[in-house]
């Protein structure tokens, strides 16, 4: 070994690991000013929806507690790809976040040219809320049970039912429940749960799979009726309707919201940001705000093995119906 190569080699022996040392403090340091100008949440559908009003009352409660501008950028379309794909190529600085749903998580089996990677590309700071899915039937639709829809199925030639969207997990919760009740119903698309459900109000449709948000007043007044719901056990917003499970059907399903951050954003970041959605989920205020949301908290790593695992789960069904977004 030459004594140039050997002094080389020396050198970044030292040299290397101060520079990891720097980087891990510049890390740490703009954790501690974190945030120093206006952070941005983004969210993948248009305003006034569930999403919506969780994004906001977030964005107000960072407001609050750092003293600087937290904005919601509603950026809907393309089952959630547009805000998502915004999200994608943002700086991973923490200053651009998302609330992401199911969508993200069906959608690499519903597409093969999505223009990002839902594992690889985002950081996964904190899942928030979840949310059963349920079966709401117009009240002049004569089942007031699966086990008489099932036998209402039998006698007629063509059942339609709505969802939110090809792929939705209100779309994917009834297939789901067609697969288990062996029923042949047919799936009329609707762009968003809100059309959905103003059409059953309508009586232009028997029934539609929405989350318990989506017509919790329209039910409370009685103008909705519902048939089930998707949770594991009843669920504490209507627990009059009984679940699923307990008719025979094996369906839990779960709409779920969590917030992500561009892959690469600095560690000490989203340690912060998670830690602020533990304190804000825990709100005394917040759940009057989001009524029928289960909220909850996790850590990143969480977030991250839920995202897999609910991927996993549902690539098998859609493949097996060839649903595509495409």
């Amino acid at each position: 070994m030459t004594m140039r190569r050997r002094t080389m080699l020396i050198w970044a022996a030292f040299i290397i690991p101060l520079a990891v040392l720097a980087s891990g403090d510049s890390h740490a340091q703009s954790a501690a000013s974190y945030p120093e100008r206006q952070i941005t949440i983004i969210v993948p559908f248009p305003p006034g929806g569930s999403v919506d009003v969780l994004g906001r009352t977030i964005a107000q409660k960072l407001n609050d507690a750092w003293g600087k501008p937290v904005v919601v950028e509603n950026r809907a379309g393309a089952s959630t790809i547009i805000g998502t794909t915004a999200l994608a190529k943002a700086p991973p600085d923490g200053y651009t976040l998302i609330i992401a749903v199911s969508s993200h998580t069906t959608n690499p089996s519903l597409s093969t040219k999505l223009p990002f990677d839902t594992e690889k590309d985002f950081a996964p700071i904190a899942l928030l809320a979840k949310a059963p899915v349920v079966l709401y039937a117009n009240p002049k639709f004569p089942p007031n049970n699966l086990k008489e829809l099932v036998a209402h199925a039998k006698t007629e030639t063509k059942l339609n039912f709505a969802s939110a969207g090809v792929g939705t997990m209100t779309h994917l919760t009834a297939e789901l429940f067609k697969t288990n009740a062996k029923v042949d119903m047919t799936h009329i698309l609707y762009r968003g749960g809100t059309p959905a459900m103003n059409d059953l109000i309508a009586g232009h449709l028997p029934m539609s799979f929405g989350t318990v948000a989506q017509a919790l007043p329209q039910y409370k007044a009685g103008v909705l009726k519902a048939l089930a719901v998707s949770s594991d056990q009843r669920y504490p917003s209507i627990p009059e309707v009984p679940t699923f499970k307990e008719q025979g059907f094996d369906v839990v399903t779960t709409e779920w919201y969590g917030l992500l951050a561009p892959a690469g954003t600095p560690q000490p970041i989203i340690d912060k940001l998670n830690a602020e959605m533990a304190r804000i989920v825990k709100a005394p205020d917040l759940g009057e705000r989001l009524t029928a949301i289960e909220l909850v908290h996790s850590t990143p790593a969480e977030l991250g093995s839920f995202i897999k695992s609910e991927t996993d789960r549902w690539a098998p069904l859609i493949k097996s119906l060839k649903l595509s977004i495409e």
